[in-house]
């Protein structure tokens, strides 16, 4: 048995599982596309590494979002955001999570706080909805804390699933996830995700996204409807549609 398990470790450890989306303007009808997305997860023996590419028409990158994960507990998340040139860190260290940020200039702030589990970002996002499936499928409502790296903190959400659509044929199990604080509710709509009931992959979503959108001489925050493809890439490169 232990032969069998040393010539298929190989395979397993280095198996990708990829996924891009095109991004549209919230508002147009998926007539005016904004962005490309990659996505990329590469199970490693010592945790999960993600990574998420964001590139505008031109293809120039925008914005990357890489993570490391174990099961669905975040270890840590770092994203480099190219049009503002800032930076951001988030890691897990014992009981507490910690913060560091750079801005234009070099301008460096941090922050820590005590670890509350669940505690999300998007790394560990949808390992969290996989391994909460039958509850939020159920329309169990899940009180969760997201990290968000340029407010140096976390914040509190309800994450509910509130229906089930049929798309071509598949059943999607639509979440919604609302900010709990009034303050950010105000500043924030809620984040509209469906996941396909079959294989639990997310197929679209509609809400804010890490790269922003240029008004006048400034960048503003962007909410985004986001359409997901998937694909499989194996150690030999060859890849296969889902």
């Amino acid at each position: 048995m232990n032969w069998v398990l040393t010539l298929l470790m190989p395979f397993l450890v280095t198996a990708q599982d990829l996924s891009q989306a095109k991004v549209y303007d919230l508002k147009s009808e998926r007539k005016k596309q904004l962005y490309t997305l990659q996505v990329q997860v590469t199970p490693k023996d010592d945790g999960t590494r993600t990574e998420a590419v964001y590139k505008d028409m031109d293809g120039r990158e925008a914005v990357r979002e890489e993570g490391v994960i174990q099961g669905a507990q975040l270890v840590s998340y770092q994203i480099t955001q190219k049009q503002t040139e800032e930076k951001g860190r988030i890691f897990v260290e014992g009981d507490k999570i910690k913060f560091e940020y750079e801005g234009p200039q070099g301008k460096r702030k941090s922050a820590e706080e005590k670890l509350k589990n669940p505690t999300l970002c998007t790394a560990n996002f949808n390992a969290f909805v996989r391994e909460n499936w039958d509850e939020l499928a159920a329309g169990k409502a899940i009180d969760v804390r997201f990290a968000v790296w340029d407010r140096l903190e976390t914040v509190g959400f309800t994450l509910q699933g509130i229906g089930v659509q049929e798309h071509n044929g598949e059943r999607w199990i639509e979440l919604r996830m609302k900010p709990s604080s009034f303050l950010i509710a105000a500043l924030v709509d809620p984040i509209h995700l469906w996941y396909g009931e079959n294989d639990k992959n997310l197929m679209l979503m509609k809400g804010r996204i890490a790269p922003k959108l240029r008004q006048g001489k400034k960048w503003r925050d962007l909410d985004a409807e986001v359409v997901y493809s998937y694909a499989t890439k194996v150690e030999t490169g060859k890849s296969v549609s889902k």
